[in-house]
């Protein structure tokens, strides 16, 4: 369990919810003693609203486990956060007011259209599943006579939250517009029935590099996650996030259901980050990593790459050097491979002795760092400038 920004305290959290029961029956028995109907209608109205969304969101799981589209967090009311856990890869939270909620898959890689327009639909099914539930109880006469003062409210909430959630508009939300579920709708039908095709071509090409020229690489149902972990650069300045993109990659490699080059991915990921961080507590873990994925790749220069710069992490500097100089030499790498390769050889040359050519090969990383701006690795070179300038 991780914390989340405006969570309250257990306690603070019963608290919180002994008190709502506590004013729902109370208010519910002042009105029944003094006639006034419409408060109860409207008090019940309000449970209503907080059942649909809780259904609707559920609604919006289930469908997404039947069409298996995996789900990265599920949230159930707005407001202060009142708890959050993780089942499987999915994350979900429970907030103080019963009003809003949200599901928020991995990014879509490899699912058709019909799929996931069934995901977009689950959420007005749940509602429906709650009021073809109080009809059948009324139906077999299992709910009471007076009961009906109770059901009545909670079957409009959930019209109410059916025409709602159907009319196509963007609602906003923390200023970000959000579509509704019908607008969704409308999009996915109106757009391409091939919804995922730039997510996967995007995937594909983070693959390649991987894949020894293959141009179709092979996609599971992990690459959704994989993709979004990848995606995450704010683990190069949140701890908790940067624990998550680690913790997150090491279940997926255990779960072994990683096509080859996936696990390569993983691994490599999993030790440039070690790299970036200089993490004591996984340096240990760094030579497993990067032996691993050098022998699923032998000889893909990425890995490559990683593996001189592990080698100067862990203090064998002549052996990274001999590993990186002639690749730095080639000038073929990618910017941001070009960039780790300058940063480590630098340290290589630094512990060498060598202070001249150190202070060469940091300028050189730099540089690059400074003409590539704005890419999804320069918080990343950011990070591991600030490193390489505090041990030089």
């Amino acid at each position: 369990m991780t914390s989340g920004r405006g969570r309250l305290t257990p306690k603070m959290a019963l608290f919180f919810f002994v008190l709502c029961v506590a004013v729902l029956v109370i208010c519910d028995l002042v009105a029944r003693v003094n006639g006034l109907f419409w408060i109860r209608q409207y008090l019940w109205f309000v449970v209503g609203c907080a059942i649909g969304i809780a259904c609707h969101e559920l609604g919006h799981l289930l469908c997404a486990a039947i069409g298996s589209i995996p789900i990265r967090l599920m949230v159930v009311g707005d407001g202060p956060l009142l708890w959050r856990g993780r089942f499987g890869e999915t994350w979900l939270e429970l907030r103080l007011l019963p009003f809003g909620g949200g599901v928020a898959p991995y990014p879509v890689v490899n699912y058709r259209w019909y799929r996931w327009a069934l995901v977009i639909s689950g959420g007005v099914l749940g509602n429906v599943a709650v009021i073809c539930l109080v009809a059948a109880l009324h139906a077999v006469g299992a709910a009471p006579k007076q009961a009906g003062e109770v059901l009545g409210p909670i079957v409009f909430a959930q019209l109410f939250g059916i025409v709602g959630n159907l009319l196509p508009f963007y609602a906003n939300e923390g200023g970000t517009r959000r579509p509704s579920d019908g607008l969704q709708l409308l999009q996915l039908l109106w757009q391409s029935r091939d919804y995922p095709a730039e997510v996967r071509a995007a995937y594909a090409r983070l693959l390649r590099q991987y894949t020894n020229g293959s141009l179709q690489p092979t996609m599971t149902l992990a690459s959704a996650r994989v993709l979004y972990h990848m995606s995450r650069t704010d683990r190069t300045t949140d701890e908790e996030a940067r624990r998550e993109f680690r913790e997150a990659l090491l279940r997926e490699l255990e779960r072994g259901h990683l096509a080859r080059e996936e696990r390569i991915l993983a691994l490599d990921a999993l030790v440039t980050d070690g790299l970036i961080s200089g993490d004591p507590a996984i340096r240990a873990n760094l030579d497993e990593w990067s032996q691993e994925a050098l022998e699923l790749g032998p000889e893909l220069p990425p890995l490559l790459d990683s593996r001189g710069a592990v080698l100067v992490e862990l203090g064998r500097y002549e052996e990274g050097k001999a590993l990186l100089a002639p690749i730095v030499a080639a000038k073929q790498s990618e910017p941001f491979a070009s960039f780790m390769n300058q940063a480590f050889l630098a340290r290589a040359e630094r512990a060498l002795g060598d202070e001249a050519a150190a202070r060469q090969f940091a300028n050189g990383a730099r540089t690059i760092a400074e003409a590539n701006p704005a890419t999804p690795s320069w918080e990343m070179e950011l990070a591991m400038l600030a490193r390489l300038e505090t041990e030089m």
